[in-house]
């Protein structure tokens, strides 16, 4: 019996050239390290460099972006619990400020009074 062979599909014709590609890279880098082992290894090494940089240039910027995103999440629970407990806190001295104001007017009312009456002793006294 013969087998029915699908046809192959994009995608799996993609997986197959990827494969082909990385096993000719494997047979050169064989080739090469058999001709020259020394010359091949700083290659390697010097590609190994760039690549650890390039990796450690986007870990670092990742960082930087989670830190910053962070900070604006502290900045706006820390701008919430002001907002929150500002108004707790001032509570007693908007009570002070109210109860001087009192004592100010009542104050002030008195004096108001004195000086009526000091008007009124005046005016009684000029006849």
């Amino acid at each position: 019996m013969e087998e029915i062979q699908n046809p192959p599909t994009e995608t799996q014709d993609m997986i197959d050239r990827k494969a082909a590609w990385i096993e000719r890279m494997f047979d050169r880098l064989f080739t090469a390290v058999q001709q020259n082992p020394f010359a091949t290894m700083l290659l390697l090494s010097v590609a190994m460099n760039f690549w650890q940089y390039s990796v450690l240039n986007e870990m670092n910027q990742l960082r930087i972006r989670d830190i910053t995103s962070l900070n604006e999440k502290i900045n706006l629970a820390v701008e919430k619990g002001v907002q929150q407990e500002l108004p707790k806190q001032l509570a007693p001295y908007k009570e002070q400020q109210d109860s001087n104001n009192k004592k100010l007017d009542t104050s002030l009312n008195h004096l108001n009074g004195t000086v009526e009456s000091v008007r009124k002793y005046f005016n009684e006294n000029k006849r």
